[in-house]
């Protein structure tokens, strides 16, 4: 393993990334994780708390819906918890901040005009919880937002 940073061939989205992360660069455990995300690998992270993991998953995704224009639902981030979701989705707004990359939650409380918005204008990224992803799967409008993710 190099100490280098292989950031994505989109240097821009990278580097926006870490600024917005506040870490600075990735250690380790998430560059070892990045890369094989990145070659398609199935990856488990075992680390101890507060190391990174969270990163580690989502920096490679979010890299890689920010290198393409793309426009509706493109990645879901599955969390067991509504209270999960909460924190999930300030973590990766704040990460996407000043980029063109959206995020939205899903859980049994979103509201019914939030979820006709994310209906009509899905986000690049979903943050939902097991049993919500289950109660929309079956809709036609969504069934045609998956097709990209």
């Amino acid at each position: 393993m190099t100490s280098k940073n292989p950031l994505s061939a989109n240097a821009s989205i990278s580097k926006q990334l870490l600024q917005n992360s506040e870490i600075g660069q990735l250690n380790r455990m998430q560059l070892a994780a990045r890369a094989a995300i990145v070659d398609g690998s199935d990856v488990l992270v075992v680390a101890p708390t507060g190391s990174g993991k969270t990163e580690a998953a989502l920096f490679p995704v979010l890299e890689s819906l920010g290198m393409v224009d793309g426009q509706g639902l493109r990645a879901i981030y599955v969390t067991p918890l509504r209270a999960l979701n909460r924190d999930m989705v300030g973590r990766i707004q704040r990460l996407v901040s000043r980029t063109k990359l959206t995020v939205a939650v899903r859980h049994g409380d979103t509201s019914q005009s939030e979820r006709r918005k994310q209906a009509a204008t899905p986000p690049d990224l979903l943050i939902t919880t097991p049993e919500t992803l289950q109660a929309i799967l079956p809709g036609k409008v969504m069934q045609r937002h998956l097709r990209n993710v």
